[in-house]
């Protein structure tokens, strides 16, 4: 017998926004369970037999967008009980987890072939690798109709319009927000690294940039709001800087910046914020991501500086007095 449907998407009422993104990209293809848009064929049913069907037996792929909380709540909790038993009786092929978060998975799901790493391979990655689970477990592709090209052009031309929006001046208090989450999560990861004692950073930020240093190297995160659109720099310098107060002198020559990276605020077609670097194709980073890389290129400069790779071969003609951080 064939499945009802192609997907059933299950998720925390949080994450709604997400999950309908995931429901506009598979529909145009496929046939999507998506709660929001079947209440009408719910109506009139045993609601918990009728939340448990699509996600035991009567879909092909069983999509859930994971955190911790799923599995707690009144119905991911029946539509846990459903995917549970369909696993026991099926196994895990028709099984693919989202894992939106560094949240720990539930004990009893497998370890290899149905986990996927939002935060690395974003939501196209995601909804490409559930349509392949289709196809792998009996399903096609349908070929877009006219009516549904036509849908899924309108809602192309809105992202994008979104995400202009976002990188123009009236998205700045939006990435300015973002922003700041980003310096906090970069704090946190500091912070832990201090209490490890694996390696010492010191931490200062205002609300336009932050600075990660210690006695040989310094890293800056600036953010630029000009009128034509904001961008994030992470510049890596081979001296240590000097922050608010302070007077360095440098007889070995003044700082030199040694790497660059240029991220852009972006938007996924979930309407997720993050951040992308300035190139072709680069997938988006969000705050989580975005805070390790900032604080690993730290960590790999300050190495760098450890096993003297950074040491300069000619001497300096003067000695140079760095003042407070530097214009960006």
């Amino acid at each position: 017998m064939e499945p009802r449907y192609d997907v059933a998407i299950s998720f925390l009422s949080a994450d709604e926004t997400i999950a309908a993104a995931f429901h506009n990209a598979l529909s145009a293809s496929l046939e999507v369970f998506f709660y929001p848009r079947r209440q009408e064929e719910l109506a009139g049913t045993d609601g918990l037999e009728s939340m448990r069907g699509p996600f035991y037996d009567q879909s092909r792929v069983a999509v859930v967008l994971y955190r911790d909380r799923w599995g707690k709540t009144d119905w991911t909790r029946v539509e846990e009980t459903a995917i549970k038993d369909r696993f026991l009786k099926f196994g895990w092929q028709g099984l693919f987890f989202v894992m939106l978060d560094g949240s720990a998975a539930p004990p009893w799901l497998p370890l290899t072939n149905v986990r996927y790493n939002y935060a690395d391979f974003g939501f196209e990655g995601a909804a490409g690798a559930v349509k392949a689970r289709v196809v792998d477990c009996g399903g096609s592709i349908e070929p877009l109709t006219a009516l549904k090209r036509a849908e899924l052009a309108k809602r192309e031309t809105q992202y994008l319009g979104e995400r202009q929006r976002l990188r123009s001046n009236e998205g700045a208090e939006c990435v300015r927000e973002e922003s700041r989450a980003l310096f906090k999560a970069i704090e946190n990861i500091c912070a832990q690294l201090n209490a490890a004692g694996s390696l010492q950073v010191e931490f200062q930020c205002d609300s336009n940039q932050c600075h990660l240093r210690n006695k040989q190297v310094s890293l800056l995160v600036n953010l630029a709001q000009p009128i034509e659109g904001a961008s994030l720099t992470v510049r890596q310098y081979d001296r240590r800087l000097a922050v608010l107060g302070e007077r360095l002198f440098y007889p070995n020559g003044e700082p030199r910046r040694v790497r660059e990276v240029v991220f852009l605020p972006d938007m996924n077609r979930a309407g997720q914020m993050g951040w992308s670097e300035k190139r072709v194709n680069a997938p988006i980073l969000f705050t989580d991501a975005l805070a390790d890389f900032v604080v690993n290129e730290f960590v790999d400069l300050a190495a760098r500086a450890d096993r003297g790779q950074l040491t300069r071969t000619t001497p300096p003609r003067r000695a140079i007095r760095h003042r407070f951080l530097e214009d960006s």
